[in-house]
């Protein structure tokens, strides 16, 4: 995909935008982080720890080697590895709507920065890359957990890699959102500052 997709999708981002719209997936993102990671639902971590006895889901790691997922899913036994597929089901549509939902968070910092060029904008089309690797690992646990018994040191080796580059462009969207609210919060308090400008 080259520079003028990119700038085309990320415009495309900034047309989609209304509060509404944000909110409400924003909310949505919060309601199934909850159920994925307090509630008692059989397709929840608290429930894959409590079947596996100490493993929880490969998504919520920050990183794990293709040894440490094939150790997890013989862990998990046959009830903990069904509960993997549920939560993969309910998993891909989370991807979409946090993806946009943050995607669309960012569009509204930069609009408040009041930036003179629009690729700031470029910045909503970090949540989007988080769910394209998400949706990677997704396909490759999926794999596995299909594939089992049998194993790949391939697909536990790239979905792990997956995992790190997600939790990192989730790290770097954060700092995003902070750094522009810290701005804005230099401005509200009076400090001066020059139009943002690329």
């Amino acid at each position: 995909m080259g520079k003028n997709k990119f700038k085309q999708l990320s415009q495309w981002i900034v047309r989609c935008y209304s509060t509404r719209f944000m909110l409400v997936l924003l909310l949505a993102s919060i309601g199934f982080f909850w159920l994925f990671n307090f509630s008692t639902l059989p397709l929840s971590n608290p429930e894959l720890v409590k079947l596996s006895g100490r493993e929880g889901l490969l998504d919520a790691m920050p990183y794990y080697s293709a040894q440490e997922a094939s150790t997890a899913l013989i862990h998990y036994g046959t009830a903990g590895r069904e509960l993997y597929l549920r939560f993969l089901a309910a998993d891909f549509v989370f991807i979409f709507i946090y993806s946009l939902g943050f995607a669309l968070l960012l569009t509204r910092a930069v609009r408040c920065l009041g930036v003179e060029n629009n690729s700031w904008f470029l910045l909503n089309l970090l949540p989007l890359f988080i769910g394209f690797f998400d949706c990677v690992e997704n396909l490759l646990i999926l794999t596995m957990l299909i594939l089992y018994p049998g194993t790949s040191a391939a697909l536990g080796t790239i979905s792990g890699a997956a995992t790190l580059c997600k939790n990192f462009l989730m790290l770097l969207t954060l700092f995003s959102l902070a750094s522009v609210g810290m701005v804005l919060l230099m401005r509200r308090l009076g400090f001066k500052s020059r139009r943002i400008t690329l």
